[in-house]
């Protein structure tokens, strides 16, 4: 039976894949509504790269959540600038950032009771 660390890794882990599907979905339909330009192909590849990360997140391997944790934490600093109107896509990404993180940092293996050695 799993123990409960495991089952909240795992459901956090599809919270996170849902969630960089839906950022790499927006991105990429960004095309239909903007003129297409360097930037907006950019941005649809940028897109295209979230949506191959939320295939990896389907998995257990830890490479993955570094990348999308990575992936969101460059588009922060876009939130920093003047002249930027908030999208959809930027209020996904913290989130993402924040769980992606939370993943790495907490234990690979939860530790094992100490009252049942002998």
């Amino acid at each position: 039976m799993p123990t409960a660390t495991l089952v909240i890794r795992e459901r956090l882990r599809l919270l996170a894949m849902l969630l960089a599907l839906s950022i790499g979905v927006l991105l990429v339909a960004d095309l239909w509504s903007q003129s297409l330009s360097q930037e907006s192909l950019a941005t649809a590849g940028r897109g295209v790269v979230f949506i191959l990360l939320a295939l990896g997140l389907m998995g257990t391997r830890r490479m993955s959540v570094a990348l999308t944790a990575l992936l969101c934490g460059v588009s922060l600093l876009d939130l920093l600038t003047v002249n930027h109107t908030l999208r959809l896509v930027d209020i996904l990404e913290i989130p993402t950032l924040l769980i992606c993180a939370g993943l790495l940092l907490a234990p690979e293996h939860p530790l094992q009771d100490q009252h049942s050695a002998p």
